[in-house]
């Protein structure tokens, strides 16, 4: 029997995974460029950690395409399945799970996904800017979800969005650093 303590204690919970590096490994690269000419190339985890000097720009061109061979995180891919699972028995609109990329666009990592039999909501920032990912989870705050969970390889995204979540004290939160 539900009981209405049950139901009042429930709140809006949001699952927030990043999805290069977290979810799945690919060949893309993120080409460092100077000048206009390419300096260096970084994967995602080296760009994660990565401390840009003057008059360095990034070229993302990589990211706009096909995912090329790409690779699953098991473990993540598994926790990112389990939450889905909880959000489909969930009553509607109490719990979300999205995959929040930094990509321009959304469609290849909704293509790949659906080839692994997961189907997720992807939302593509086009940006790198930890920043952003902070703002898109302030936003889902202010639409009153006070739980939330959130999954990235980067220590700046995590740190943005720790940041953001010590503004609203009343939600619950973990980040978790994919290492």
């Amino acid at each position: 029997m539900i009981k209405l303590k049950d139901i009042l204690r429930e709140g809006k919970v949001l699952s927030v995974f990043d999805f290069d590096d977290t979810i799945a490994k690919s060949d893309a690269w993120i080409y460092v460029t100077k000048q206009g000419r390419t300096i260096k190339k970084l994967d995602p985890a080296q760009f994660a950690v990565y401390k840009p000097k003057p008059g360095e720009d990034f070229n993302f061109k990589d990211f706009d395409r096909k995912i090329r061979n790409p690779r699953l995180i098991k473990r993540n891919a598994d926790l990112l399945r389990k939450q889905l699972d909880k959000a489909r028995r969930a009553s509607k609109g109490s719990r979300r799970v999205t995959i929040l990329t930094a990509r321009r666009l959304g469609q290849p990592v909704t293509s790949f996904l659906k080839t692994m039999g997961i189907d997720a909501y992807v939302v593509p920032l086009g940006s790198a800017d930890p920043q952003k990912k902070a703002d898109w989870i302030e936003s889902q705050i202010k639409k009153g979800y006070d739980t939330v969970y959130f999954m990235d390889d980067s220590p700046k995204n995590i740190k943005a969005v720790d940041k953001m979540l010590a503004l609203y004290p009343s939600v619950q939160s973990i980040t978790k650093l994919i290492k």
